[in-house]
């Protein structure tokens, strides 16, 4: 039987987050967990978890998760230990983002060097700043905060293959899809992707199947449909919003993508 002292807690909130840096005294012994989960990411050093199937030793960018009446038998693993830690009492939307995959008894996620890793961490600091504020929504905004770092970490558990597109294909299809309005210059894009024209061309056509011109084109028409679906600006208007400086170019390309005008298109919707 185990002889160590337990590790106190008792739960109050439904949210509590902190950062710790701990040095090698550090640990936590709960044989039975808490009645809350617990999430522990590693911004730098190591811990090292023990579970009845065997021990794990975080890196830098992994997360830990801990389920209600799972045991808590971890300590920093060599000279250090930086985390960001939070207990919740998750709402029942945020069941589905908490099945993570699991190694040696242990859910585990590796958020991989880039966006996911950022805007998890991002998330996971205004949770914390959040809870130590005093202004009205306070605690609203840091479970804001805790769910949107769970998003991301359910990103990175999805495998989607979103996520194994090159960088910078993932970085030409994000900026235009922010700027479906904007006039189109492949230089600027492949400037801002930190590539030639060339190689981003080449790229884009191998991740995509598709040109980054005729990728615009597309999205500009899906959101065209949109428009013609939910609002009820005219035809002009909307090829304008789609980034089609005319509006009777508009209606051919439209045309050809649908199969009926915007006009027929909007009257079918509806």
């Amino acid at each position: 039987m185990d002889s160590r002292p337990e590790t106190a807690y008792t739960q109050h909130d439904e949210l509590f987050a902190d950062e710790f840096r701990r040095g090698r005294s550090y640990t936590t012994w709960r044989p039975h967990g808490t009645t809350d989960w617990l999430l522990i990411y590693t911004e730098a050093g190591s811990g090292r978890f023990a579970t009845p199937a065997g021990t794990h030793e975080t890196q830098p960018g992994e997360a830990v998760l801990l389920a209600p009446g799972e045991q808590h038998d971890y300590t920093t693993a060599r000279d250090h230990w930086h985390l960001l830690w939070a207990h919740f009492v998750p709402p029942a939307r945020w069941q589905p983002w908490l099945k993570w995959p699991v190694q040696k008894g242990l859910r585990v996620l590796r958020l991989d060097q880039g966006e996911v890793r950022e805007r998890f961490r991002a998330a996971m600091t205004r949770t914390i700043r959040m809870g130590r504020r005093k202004l009205p929504g306070a605690r609203e905004l840091a479970v804001n905060g805790l769910e949107e770092a769970l998003l991301w970490a359910n990103v990175s558990a999805s495998k989607d293959p979103w996520l194994t597109l090159d960088p910078r294909v993932r970085k030409a299809i994000d900026h235009i899809g922010a700027n479906l309005g904007k006039p189109f210059r492949l230089g600027e894009l492949a400037r801002l992707c930190g590539t030639s024209v060339s190689r981003l061309a080449y790229v884009f056509k191998r991740e995509t199947g598709t040109s980054p011109r005729q990728y615009l084109e597309q999205q500009r028409l899906l959101h065209a449909a949109r428009l013609l679906r939910m609002t009820g600006l005219g035809v002009a208007e909307i090829a304008g919003e789609a980034g089609f400086a005319d509006p009777f170019y508009f209606s051919n390309r439209f045309r050809k993508f649908a199969g009926v005008s915007p006009t027929e298109f909007r009257g079918r919707e509806n």
